[in-house]
């Protein structure tokens, strides 16, 4: 519980809730020992619960938080929300989805932070993180102090609070807002996975802006298909409000779907590479070190250099600059924030460069974020391009040829190995995709071992060759079987570096 906006769990300033409000908010299918209870924390593990704590037994995919209510009734729990009846000692509610009457609850139990500040929800399969960021420069460069929660960290007023997930559960997403609310911030800047809006942790969140960046094969181990990922992406834009704003890629076929999906009355604003785009680039002069570029914007144009390779880059800048200036940043601040903007930890970021060799790290981890990456370092690289990538276990295997095609596509020099193979057999899924390089060119290489993967890769590049290491970017961990062991993609790319000086 410590890292949660008030380490208690509770405002001090909220006093507590009783279980009658409660009640009469999320009106039970049934009820069961009911007595006004003082509720003082939210929790739907039992490992969170303390004395005055409301549990919500939530079902999982491989739990059902059903069996620990005991347990949290032990710990203090004053009263349980289920979709079915149990035999307990403490008040019970009966609901028909326990997900969404926790974000019911920790909206009303927060004081409905979303409505006292402006919060931007940004979706899309590849750039959620580096648009955040971007965001949140630009509205620190105009002087607005603004929150972020992210797949890097949440960060608020000078806290900087480790990630377990991209978008954080109900409780917290509602007592972290409440919290930049308090401090009077001028937004918050969050990515909303499909996951999340599938899971309900965003419901009752009211979005000032929405913002789509792609939708590209990713997470099918859970949406089973692209249409269903699709819809699950769109359920950001069916909650928008009329006086809302919503800001769409126009160079994907799939920002439509989420045209279509908004209520009437939503503002909608573009960007993109299209000739009708409200934002977006021309004349691109791709480099090494960053990309120059006209950036368009509704009141003129101005010469950029952003400091962040590649041409998804710039979408992302665009992407970017369109939702500052929605929340009222100027179009100068705009292009000087994008100026003074460095690549987020993890995002193709240059590790070194040592005796003529450029080390990258990227998070891409589906088939089009390693084709974009892949093709960007490929045209910027004067000699060879090396990628070290794996896939991950226990997720979209159908995307494991498909991510091996696409390195193939573009690399002189390929290193298959392990990501986080989690409960899989990692020479399985190498397995799996070596499938995507059959009949394609180049040297590719097995090293199960990550480690020793990324110190063959560096160690034996020639001068002027590029490597990029794929797939884990900021994570600093491995999850190998049950355990999570340390690890990070640029520790490890600095000490081979060194071997080469």
């Amino acid at each position: 519980m410590t890292e949660l906006a008030y380490p208690s769990g509770l405002d001090p300033n909220v006093g507590g809730t009783g279980l009658q409000a409660i009640r009469n908010l999320l009106q039970p299918e049934a009820l069961y020992r009911f007595r006004d209870l003082a509720t003082e924390s939210l929790a739907f593990h039992s490992s969170e619960v303390r004395p005055g704590t409301l549990f919500f037994a939530i079902k999982g995919t491989r739990e059902d938080g059903s069996a620990y209510a005991e347990e949290a009734i032990r710990r203090g729990a004053v009263a349980v929300i289920a979709e079915s009846a149990m035999n307990l000692k403490v008040p019970l509610m009966v609901v028909p989805d326990v997900r969404k009457a926790l974000a019911q609850t920790a909206d009303y139990f927060y004081r409905q932070p979303s409505r006292a500040l402006p919060v931007v929800g940004i979706t899309g399969t590849n750039g959620k993180t580096t648009v955040a960021h971007l965001v949140r420069h630009c509205l620190e460069t105009d002087g607005k102090a603004s929150g972020l929660l992210g797949t890097v960290g949440y960060e608020f007023g000078g806290r900087h609070i480790p990630a377990t997930t991209t978008t954080p559960d109900p409780v917290r997403v509602q007592g972290y807002l409440r919290e930049m609310a308090d401090r009077h911030l001028s937004a918050c800047v969050m990515e909303v996975s499909s996951h999340a809006l599938v899971q309900e942790r965003v419901h009752g969140v009211r979005f000032k802006l929405g913002v789509f960046l792609n939708l590209t094969q990713d997470h099918l181990d859970y949406h089973g298909d692209m249409d269903s990922y699709a819809l699950a992406k769109a359920q950001l834009f069916k909650c928008m409000s009329p006086d809302s704003v919503a800001v769409l890629n126009v160079d994907s076929p799939y920002s439509k779907l989420m045209y279509d999906s908004l209520p009437s009355g939503v503002l909608v604003r573009t960007f993109g590479r299209g000739a009708d785009a409200m934002f977006r680039a021309e004349d691109l002069q791709p480099t090494v070190d960053g990309t120059r570029f006209i950036l368009c914007m509704p009141k003129g144009k101005v010469d950029v250099f952003l400091r962040m390779p590649g041409e998804h880059n710039v979408q992302n800048a665009l992407a970017a600059a369109a939702t500052a200036h929605t929340l009222g940043v100027s179009e100068l601040t705009i292009a000087t924030a994008l100026e003074t903007a460095r690549p987020v930890r993890g995002r193709l970021e240059l590790v070194g460069c040592e005796a003529g060799v450029r080390a990258f790290v990227d998070y891409a981890h589906t088939p089009d974020a390693l084709e974009k990456v892949c093709s960007a370092l490929r045209q910027l690289s004067s000699g060879k391009l090396t990628v070290v990538f794996g896939c991950g276990g226990d997720r979209d295997r159908g995307k494991r040829p498909q991510m091996a095609a696409a390195v193939a596509r573009h690399a002189d020099v390929a290193y298959m190995t392990s990501d986080n193979p989690r409960s899989e057999d990692p020479d399985q899924i190498i397995n799996d995709m070596e499938a995507g390089l059959q009949g394609q060119g180049g040297r590719y290489y097995r090293v199960v071992d990550r480690a020793e993967a990324i110190q063959q890769a560096i160690v034996n590049a020639c001068e002027g060759e590029i490597v990029l290491i794929a797939g884990k970017g900021h994570e600093t961990y491995q999850v190998l079987g049950d355990s999570v062991v340390p690890f990070d993609d640029r520790e490890v790319a600095t000490a081979a570096l060194n071997r080469r000086r």
